[in-house]
């Protein structure tokens, strides 16, 4: 029988200042690639993460994830969860074929008790937290927007692939670099995104300005801008970035 519970409270946060700390403090979240990552994921790991520290298997192999984010780092990671919660129950264009053969869950549904670690995304309180915990070790990240480099490194520190995570940052900063050398030098994109969004964030790294909707200036077509981002987000965005402005 499913239990269904609401597994996000509105108006519930947590400063996005925790994970930075995480970034600064942690030995296994933020250490650079080239470690001997068989050593640390031989035995299950503490990771410290928004809500506090859980205790993870030292390499995931059937995670469950709670949004988007969280289904988009899992996939670039080469990791399938057993189960998926993604807003509306729809997957963006983007993560259609990647994500094509994960179980969406209902909302409320509990992830699967198959499940050895669970990634969910704030705002959660502390008592679903505690209810996720019992079903599986549950790390939870922050809210998707322009920490999406943060999350993407917990995430692997969450699945036990932090060489992995950091692999993807570097191929980011490859694409993106590759990317901006098509763009014109007053490159202007016409869009609505808050500051602290994924594109937002993309476009600034990108060097593009972004300007006021109806203001000359490109439209961007895919469905990843509009989203919390993600490794995949971000190779999808830097696509079409390069698709509609690049020379």
């Amino acid at each position: 029988m499913s239990r269904a519970r609401s597994l996000v409270i509105p108006g519930v946060r947590t400063p996005v200042l925790s994970v930075l700390v995480l970034c600064a403090a942690s030995a296994l979240g933020c250490q650079e690639s080239g470690f001997d990552e068989a050593k640390e994921t031989a035995r299950p790991l503490k990771v410290q993460h928004v809500l506090g520290e859980s205790k993870v298997p030292g390499q995931a192999e059937a995670p469950a994830t709670l949004s988007l984010e969280a289904l988009d780092d899992t996939l670039a990671l080469e990791v399938e969860p057993v189960a998926a919660r993604v807003a509306g129950g729809q997957l963006p264009s983007y993560l259609r074929s990647p994500a094509g053969g994960v179980p969406l869950l209902e909302a409320g549904v509990l992830p699967p008790d198959d499940a050895d670690v669970i990634i969910a995304s704030a705002p959660q309180s502390r008592r679903e937290f505690i209810e996720l915990s019992a079903v599986a070790p549950t790390v939870v990240i922050d809210e998707g927007g322009a920490q999406w480099k943060l999350n993407l490194r917990l995430v692997g520190e969450g699945l036990g692939r932090t060489n992995d995570a950091e692999g993807l940052l570097s191929a980011y900063d490859e694409q993106l670099a590759r990317v901006r050398e098509t763009l014109p030098p007053d490159a202007k994109v016409a869009g609505a995104y808050p500051d602290n969004s994924f594109a937002a964030a993309l476009l600034a790294d990108a060097g593009v300005k972004l300007v006021a909707r109806g203001r000359t200036g490109a439209k961007l077509n895919s469905s990843a801008w509009s989203g919390p981002g993600g490794a995949l987000a971000a190779r999808a965005a830097l696509a079409d970035l390069q698709r509609t402005l690049g020379r």
